[in-house]
């Protein structure tokens, strides 16, 4: 599929009709004066760098006055007081600093013509340099010019040699506009029209597009509508309709090497279209060349270091390129370039660079994590990345705390609970807790613990059973597995734990047989294990039974070699040789059972 009709240019949202005072004309203004032309609007130009925002303006002002004299009488240029009335009715402060795409919205709504938009950059050790853009504010190209600044020059100077160098631009607006207006209607008229501006302007953006538009029409040859496109490309690079029909057109022909090129200048003129970053990312991943995003960023931040969207884009190769470390910083870059680029995106996106790799970054993990939480502290997403950086942290309590917030409003975190029981599982034991360090397997009784983690102490394991519960009651059948070898865990830890909590075993491993797959590896072994902590409970009974002489000691000794014979049975494939072991042991202890039943059961 190619992208001639994939991509879109970002725009506000909002009525194209304003009141009179928001379009910057007074209400009681003399109807006798007013001026009737076109409206041109000459915006400041972009600059990213905080501290180049007043020369911006400077240089924007000396723009917009010798704009006046360029235009004469066939245009009305916006005033600087119209525009900052205009920006004050939709939010923005008096001067606003707009990126091109916001300003060509704004000149829309406040019903311009043509708009100048520019931008801003200035190299290391050197003066600046504007790349000022005109074109028409519902035309798909325009023409560009790139003015360095001389030395010493001032920067309403400065504005006025660039207002100078669009000036055959200016005069040509017209011609190549009327080609575009007559391309359907009068196709011969509107290639005149076209001639025209071109014999002006040879690389004239506008032109040049309705000159291939005009031979696509006529199903010419794909030379002639190539060599009209790269015209126009070379008038106006800034066009992105101009560079998706090139692209397309060489895709078409499997020009890799040029289409490369076309998509490389796409992503410059529109680095954080994200339909657009996905397409191209596609192509490069499939042509074999993953690099070329990156490329691109690093080309821009050479040229504009302050340039907070092409550090977005290289957070995004980064991430194409499974580079996680360099994501983090192309992020972390942006955001003390921009602070207002920190939405809940740029969070999401760092704490996931953060969390992936082989060795995560857990501390930067932690840090971005918690700044995002605190600003959003609703945020599902971000509550879960600051929830897997505790747990990566070990900070046990405070995945607890974090993970009983998200499942009280969510009833599909499965994955958080699980992680938190999993953490209370593996906590290591509380102060003055011992672990166990007999071998249970050696005598029969419950196997190795080969998680590799630290035996819990009781009161950890116990402490996962609600996330355990939550799990099993919303979880589809493999939470629920999963769950089941959480507690099949939980219960073995308690088995190996000093001193033995042999009840406590029984409950947990009781809800993972309950849960497991019968034909599944945790079924069998939950069984198994089952069966040894209501057996080992006996002889700690039988003591009691003969002291006290109790018949209800007596009944209880009798249920628990019960179910101890039929969970070591439905768990023999666990550990054939030991279960057949305490299979012999239940059945010499029947007998005893059954005669204490009778002497004290009267």
């Amino acid at each position: 599929m190619y992208l001639f009709r994939l991509v879109t240019l970002a725009a506000l949202s909002g009525a194209l009709t304003v009141p009179l005072a928001a379009q910057g004309i007074p209400r009681n203004a003399a109807r006798s004066t007013v001026n009737v032309a076109p409206r041109f609007m000459v915006a400041n130009p972009f600059a990213f760098a905080p501290a180049d925002s007043a020369p911006a303006v400077a240089i924007g002002t000396g723009l917009r006055e010798e704009m006046k004299g360029v235009v004469g009488r066939d245009f009305q240029v916006v005033e600087q007081q119209q525009m900052n009335d205009a920006l004050t009715q939709y939010g923005y402060p008096k001067d606003a600093i707009l990126s091109p795409a916001l300003a060509a919205t704004l000149a829309k709504n406040i019903q311009a013509r043509y708009i100048v938009t520019s931008t801003l950059a200035k190299a290391q050790g050197k003066g600046y340099t504007v790349t000022a853009r005109i074109h028409g504010v519902n035309d798909d190209a325009g023409n560009v010019v790139a003015v360095a600044q001389q030395p010493g020059e001032n920067p309403q100077a400065f504005g006025k040699r660039a207002a100078e160098a669009l000036e055959p631009m200016v005069e040509t607006a017209d011609e190549a506009k009327a080609c575009i207006d007559q391309r359907t209607t009068k196709p011969d008229k509107a290639a005149e029209a076209a001639q025209k501006a071109i014999k002006a302007v040879p690389n004239h953006g506008l032109a040049h597009y309705c000159l291939a538009l005009l031979a696509q029409d006529k199903k010419a040859a794909r030379g002639a509508v190539v060599k009209e496109l790269q015209a126009s490309a070379k008038g106006d690079p800034l066009s992105l309709p101009v560079w998706t029909a090139l692209a397309t057109q060489y895709q078409q022909a499997n020009d890799t090497a040029n289409t490369l090129l076309a998509f490389k200048q796409m992503l410059r003129v529109a680095p954080t279209n994200q339909k657009l970053r996905e397409e191209l990312f596609k192509y490069f991943l499939q042509s074999g060349h993953p690099e070329t995003a990156l490329e691109v960023a690093d080309e821009g931040l050479k040229l504009d270091p302050y340039n907070a969207d092409l550090y977005d884009l290289k957070s995004n190769a980064c991430l194409f390129l499974s580079n996680f470390k360099c994501a983090v910083d192309a992020l972390e870059t942006m955001s003390a370039t921009d602070s207002t680029k920190a939405d809940t995106l740029f969070f999401t996106k760092i704490s996931a660079a953060a969390a992936e790799g082989e060795q995560p970054d857990t501390a930067r993990l932690l840090k971005w994590s918690q700044i995002g939480v605190r600003k959003y502290p609703d945020n599902a997403t971000l509550l879960g990345y600051l929830n897997k950086a505790y747990g990566m942290t070990g900070q046990v309590d405070s995945v607890v705390a974090v993970t009983s917030r998200i499942i009280a409003k969510d009833t599909t975190a499965i994955v958080p609970a699980l992680e938190a029981a999993q953490a209370l599982i593996n906590a290591p034991p509380a102060a003055g807790a011992t672990a166990a360090t007999t071998d249970t397997t050696n005598r029969g009784g419950a196997p190795r613990d080969t998680t590799g983690a630290a035996a819990a102490s009781p009161s950890r394991a116990k402490e996962a059973l609600p996330f355990l519960e939550y799990a099993m009651k919303y979880g589809d059948p493999q939470a629920k597995e999963n769950a089941a070898a959480l507690l099949y865990t939980a219960g073995a830890k308690l088995l190996q734990s000093q001193p033995q909590d042999l009840a406590g075993a029984a409950e947990l491993l009781r809800l993972a047989v309950q849960n497991a797959n019968p034909a599944g590896k945790v079924g069998p072994a939950s069984n198994y294990l089952l069966g040894l902590a209501t057996l080992f409970q006996v002889p700690q009974l039988d003591p009691q039974a003969e002291k006290q002489k109790s018949c209800d000691i007596a009944k209880q000794m009798e249920t628990l070699l019960s179910e101890s014979e039929t969970a070591l049975t439905a768990g023999r494939a666990a550990n054939q040789e030991a279960v057949d072991k305490n299979l012999g042991i239940i059945k010499q202890y029947k007998p005893r059972v059954a005669s204490m039943k009778k002497a004290y059961c009267k």
